[in-house]
């Protein structure tokens, strides 16, 4: 993209806000003027009915409110709302692109297949010791997946869930906070997890044999 081409993309950012607004503002006026044209009659009047009523027509006139200040804001200052909606925009892709437990399981066997179909003499040991790390710990059931909305850390327990000596289920024992990053050994991000996928980086080359 030349600089031509993003400078008139800023140029359009105040006019594109500024239709953006005037439809949204357009469309709540709409929607007030119906609410204000229903009329009740006598016999409803001070019953729940009408303050039901008088209840969604006030959160309309409160959403107007919001809508018309941010788009002034948009309009205001079209820079700053840009790094803002861009930013939400990556949240929200985040979110939806955040790796599950599952995911990360799928992964794990892709990988295992994939150094399966190489001879032991060319496996690259770091993917091997890697994955036989998995393997163990999950045979162990103290793998644990932690997810904070646009990323999650796969870390390691104690023990397994289904465990119930003291050790395992004293409130005491469990795992610290401030020690909590040194049980960490994986990162998902963007529908991977991106150790697992480091460490399967030249799996099939040991290059004590090169």
């Amino acid at each position: 993209m030349s600089l031509n081409s993003g400078a008139r993309g800023f140029r359009r950012a105040p006019s594109l806000f500024r239709n953006t607004f005037e439809q949204l503002k357009t469309r709540y006026d709409r929607l007030q003027a119906r609410l204000d044209a229903i009329t009740f009659p006598e016999r409803y009047k001070g019953t729940i009915l009408e303050k039901w009523a008088m209840y969604w027509k006030n959160l309309v006139i409160d959403y107007k409110e919001m809508v018309i200040d941010t788009g002034r804001t948009m309009r205001d200052r079209p820079m700053r709302s840009s790094v803002y909606v861009s930013l939400l925009a990556g949240s929200l892709y985040a979110g939806a692109r955040n790796p599950s437990e599952t995911d990360f399981y799928d992964q794990f066997r892709r990988a295992y297949n994939q150094l399966s179909l190489v001879h032991p003499t060319c496996q690259n040991p770091i993917a091997s010791q890697h994955l036989t790390f998995l393997e163990r710990c999950h045979n162990e059931g103290i793998l644990r997946r932690l997810s904070l909305g646009v990323v999650s850390f796969l870390w390691l327990d104690n023990y397994d869930k289904g465990l119930a000596i003291y050790k395992a289920v004293c409130p005491y024992l469990q795992p610290r906070y401030m020690t909590f990053h040194e049980r960490i050994i994986d990162v998902g991000f963007n529908g991977k997890f991106w150790v697992l996928e480091r460490k399967m980086i030249d799996y099939d080359i040991n290059e004590e044999n090169l």
